[in-house]
């Protein structure tokens, strides 16, 4: 039986414990791809700056945050922090390979059906989107944003290999990632004069096929990329 196959078996016993918090993610998107829907227009026109960071932490950030709080990175003992079902998982004779690919697999499910839901309701709702987007630029446009989900969102995916970490070194972590993610979104908008969702529609309109090509490339990357960070964290981690 192929590494793919036995993750995607081992992760489906995680997902039908977790069939509570699916529902939950659900009706979370309906309402957020609502809010979103109602306010698309407004940030084209300059008037809800707020857009960009609504749309991120819903694309990038919530998957991981509703799942169920047993299968959360989490303070266990000492100074380990880590999913526990990660601890729990290397007790018995799985390959550690598998783990890590049903960490990828139940990452996926609770991201892309949702993500393309927020996605398919741009173009749906808002004329002024349908109006500045042909068929192809969409498609690139929904590249771009799943090539950013596997190279950005995957992040969640890999850090629940957990380490051994004091508080504070976390605290830090987190402090230079949020300043990072800043300085980024900062210079985007200093250079490209609107916000970053809005940046990802001129990509995909003025550079379709560049996109096309650059957003494969970011998924066989950061899919490939997080997963050996993932192999590497659980390598050095101690979980006894």
């Amino acid at each position: 039986m192929s590494e793919w196959k036995q993750a995607s078996r081992l992760a489906a016993f995680e997902l039908k414990a977790s069939m509570k918090s699916l529902i939950t993610i659900f009706v979370f998107y309906i309402a957020m791809a609502l809010i979103v829907m109602a306010t698309f227009d407004l940030y084209l026109d300059g008037e809800f700056q707020f857009f960009d960071l609504l749309f991120l932490v819903i694309f990038f950030l919530f998957p991981a945050w509703m799942k169920s709080k047993e299968f959360q990175m989490q303070k266990l003992d000492g100074d380990l922090w880590t999913a526990p079902s990660i601890v729990m998982l290397q007790q018995l004779p799985i390959p550690k390979d598998v783990i890590i690919k049903s960490r990828f697999v139940v990452h996926a499910v609770c991201s892309f059906p949702f993500q393309l839901l927020l996605l398919i309701s741009l173009p749906l709702m808002s004329e002024n989107f349908r109006n500045l987007m042909t068929p192809v630029t969409y498609i690139a446009f929904v590249l771009i944003w799943f090539a950013l989900s596997i190279a950005v969102g995957f992040i969640m995916a890999a850090s629940e290999a957990g380490g051994n970490f004091k508080t504070r070194a976390i605290v830090k972590s987190f402090i230079y990632m949020i300043a990072g993610i800043s300085a980024v979104y900062g210079l985007i908008y200093w250079f490209a004069g609107n916000g970053f969702v809005s940046w990802t529609m001129t990509l995909a309109t003025d550079w379709t096929w560049l996109s096309v090509i650059a957003a494969i490339a970011l998924s066989v990357a950061g899919w490939k990329y997080w997963q050996a960070d993932m192999r590497k964290m659980i390598k050095k981690t101690d979980y006894l």
